[in-house]
């Protein structure tokens, strides 16, 4: 689970829209986020925004959402061939995002976003995580294109 969703690795399915619109127009719905997602980068603790290192210079690391509610991270080697496909389950509700996989292997795991900024090119996912060291906020982006 090296990538999927670090940077959220990734997100629900609930057709009815919330009541966000941020900027362009956009409002999350679970229709809006269906499609693929390209990982930008993010930041930890509101520190310097770091780009995601890409192993394949001419294809990116993305998910994708589908309307059965499964997300797919796909992950690329340095030989830019395909190998890494990870499935999870995600479901939306208003603007928090559960990303999670309770019946495949190799983990059982359940992660929670909430949806900070969201427009037709671009998404930002905030997830809090309470670690020994102490509490950590990661920022992820994800751009359409």
């Amino acid at each position: 689970m090296k990538k999927i969703f670090l940077f959220i690795s990734v997100i629900s399915l609930s057709l009815l829209s919330c009541s966000s619109d941020n900027g362009d127009g956009a409002v999350i719905t679970s229709q809006n986020l269906l499609g693929k997602w390209y990982i930008k980068g993010g930041t930890v603790d509101n520190g310097t925004f770091e780009n995601y290192d890409h192993n394949c210079s001419t294809s990116r690391d993305f998910q994708e959402f589908f309307a059965n509610q499964e997300i797919k991270f796909n992950g690329y080697n340095a030989a830019c061939e395909l190998d890494e496909i990870e499935t999870s389950d995600w479901i939306l509700n208003g603007n928090t995002l559960t990303v999670s996989n309770q019946n495949f292997d190799p983990m059982i795991y359940e992660y929670v976003y909430i949806i900070e900024s969201f427009t037709s090119n671009e998404l930002i996912l905030k997830q809090t995580v309470n670690e020994p060291e102490g509490i950590f906020i990661y920022r992820a982006t994800y751009t359409r294109n």
